[in-house]
């Protein structure tokens, strides 16, 4: 079978949650059916991503001058068309109203439309007019919450039986890390003694002021025998959280950072005594799982699709209520029983999510819809003959 893959977000040269789990299902994918060939359409000349599975057949599609969307809506599904693709799998928030072979979308959430504030308006009608082609025109919409399938369904239109939940898998796999390196990495990034790791972004979603502003309400007994370690940050967001910890009077006790490199990161969350993330809004909460595999007890919200992935392995809390959120931390940093609770139940968890079932269920969709086309095919030829 001949699968058609927006390759996009696994090509990019900072990949954040789509692109790293993209990159593990295709490699489960390349094993649960290694007789598949993928056409991995993508627009970075650049690096090739290590590991990518045997079958897998990089193909770049440029668009010069792109500013109609031309690449989704034209390239993707004519490239697709014309090598003969059973089926098309758009896996980011995206895809073409024109679908010539039958398309699975792939709709992690809602949160252009949730939080519209700060994004281009010809973004916010691209992706929902994406919304409402793929709830209509789709041959599956596949979500990986039960929290984003019900919201397509409630207020978009979708046909339940075309929208599927398939959560995605652990994205770091549990292993021995080499003391050396680690101490090399803690060095690097300035940590000094027990630490909480926070995922930061410009997005307002992400939280990070609503950290700080938490952090800082702790009281210093506490805080001061620990760090805040925060990773992501453009150059602009870090400038306006320093002025913010200045402010505050908490800048010898967090540590900011840019874009961790991608094979830091399980170093970071694996060291770190807590992960701090309370989102205003996810499809779901890789990180979560992240942390769960490597042994770091979790803080999250309480809202959209984080109590569903975490049940009763993280703390959950309301994430717009500071004090709520302060009150957490505490109890994190006080309580290393609390936190041992935390990571037993979170490993007892990962039993829910595994990559080789994400593969084997995406699997089954996709072979569905490549079903579709044939019969569609046989019922041509039938009236051509007659």
């Amino acid at each position: 079978m001949r699968i058609a893959l927006d390759a996009r977000t696994l090509f990019s040269p900072q990949r954040r949650g789509i692109g790293k789990s993209l990159h593990r299902l295709y490699q489960r994918l390349g094993a649960v059916r290694p007789d598949w060939q993928v056409y991995a359409y993508h627009r970075n000349p650049g690096d090739v991503p290590n590991n990518l599975p045997a079958n897998f057949v990089p193909r770049f599609v440029e668009m010069p001058g792109d500013r109609y969307d031309a690449w989704t809506q034209l390239r993707l599904p004519t490239a697709a068309w014309l090598d003969k693709a059973d089926v098309l799998h758009s896996p980011a928030n995206a895809c073409p109203h024109w679908m010539p072979v039958p398309t699975v979308v792939t709709l992690h959430d809602l949160i252009p439309l949730d939080i519209p504030e700060g994004r281009p308006s010809v973004e916010l009608r691209r992706f929902e007019q994406a919304v409402g082609s793929a709830c209509s025109k789709a041959a599956a919409v596949v979500s990986p919450s039960k929290y984003t399938r019900r919201r397509l369904v409630k207020e978009h239109g979708l046909n339940a039986k075309r929208g599927i939940v398939v959560p995605w898998g652990v994205t770091v796999e549990q292993e021995t890390l080499d003391v050396h390196d680690v101490d090399m990495t803690l060095r690097r990034y300035g940590i000094d003694r027990q630490y909480m790791l926070h995922l930061g972004a410009g997005e307002p979603r992400k939280n990070t002021r609503g950290v700080i502003e938490a952090w800082a309400m702790v009281r210093p007994a506490y805080r001061k025998s620990w760090q805040l370690l925060i990773v992501g940050l453009d150059d602009a967001t870090r400038e306006s959280i320093e002025r913010l910890c200045r402010a505050l009077g908490i800048q010898d006790q967090v540590l900011l950072h840019g874009f961790a490199k991608e094979a830091e990161l399980p170093v970071l969350l694996s060291a770190a005594s807590a992960l701090l993330y309370p989102s205003l809004s996810e499809g779901f909460g890789l990180p979560i799982l992240e942390a769960f595999a490597v042994a770091t007890p979790v803080l999250t919200s309480d809202t959209t699709s984080l109590p569903e992935v975490a049940g009763d392995a993280a703390e959950l809390v309301p994430p717009g209520i500071a004090t709520a959120l302060s009150s957490a931390v505490t109890r994190l940093m006080k309580d290393p029983m609390r936190r041992g609770e935390l990571v037993e139940r979170g490993t007892h968890r990962l039993t829910q999510y595994r990559w080789a079932d994400a593969a084997e269920q995406y699997a089954q969709v996709l072979e569905i819809a490549a079903r579709s086309r044939r019969r569609h095919r046989r019922g041509e030829g039938k009236r051509s003959a007659a």
